[in-house]
């Protein structure tokens, strides 16, 4: 059985990959920041489309879409060969750029709260199989993110669990750390290699970590 690599050089492989995917026209979209609208892709899309490039990730959940562009940059970094067997499906409470998503027929979308059991039985029953791929950007509270891991990654067990804005405020920080606690090597934070020291990001090594 051939060793897996550490998790940090598993991230670091994901962003020079990304870096080199085209992500034109994966937009952020609509911000809280000084910038009303961001008209290009943010620095951890490239990131995401790498890891799922490097990683050959084919069945992957968004919880949390925005106006689009993560899935988008998701789907971006499919590789070829693996494209046709891929299910992506995003999730909101809320549904934004109808028209952005006619360029992406592969994208799934389901509408409604995360945590609301109708709609967590519709994410699974979109996969035939464990995914590879939960990121989870949603409402970046305590108790909300905890219970998107659990009731997820705990049915459908991902090889990747990916949370954004791990640094972005005491709540956050505060589940980061008892997950770093939980995981130890199978918790890396990938905020500097993705470009974002500031809001944070984190990724969890989750099916097959020693119990």
């Amino acid at each position: 059985m051939t060793a897996m690599l550490p998790l940090g050089e598993v991230c670091k492989r994901a962003m020079d990959v990304g870096m080199k995917i085209d992500l034109s026209g994966c937009h952020y979209g609509e911000t809280t920041g000084p910038c009303a609208f961001l008209k290009r892709p943010t620095n951890y899309y490239f990131f995401l489309a790498g890891l799922v490039r490097s990683e050959r990730l084919t069945h992957i959940l968004e919880i949390g879409t925005n106006s689009r562009g993560s899935i988008m940059s998701i789907q971006r970094g499919l590789h070829e060969d693996n494209a046709k067997a891929s299910r992506l499906i995003t999730m909101d409470i809320i549904q934004k750029n109808d028209a952005g998503f006619k360029e992406y027929p592969r994208i799934k979308r389901i509408k409604g709260d995360s945590l609301d059991k109708k709609v967590s039985k519709k994410a699974f029953e979109a996969f035939d199989r464990d995914i590879d791929l939960l990121y989870i950007d949603s409402v970046h509270e305590y108790a909300h993110t905890k219970e998107n891991i659990s009731i997820y990654a705990g049915k459908l067990n991902p090889i990747y669990v990916v949370l954004d804005d791990i640094r972005q405020c005491e709540e956050m920080k505060r589940l980061w750390s008892e997950l770093k606690e939980s995981f130890q090597e199978n918790a890396f934070d990938a905020s500097g290699i993705s470009l974002r020291k500031g809001a944070g990001f984190g990724i969890l090594r989750w099916r097959g970590r020693p119990l």
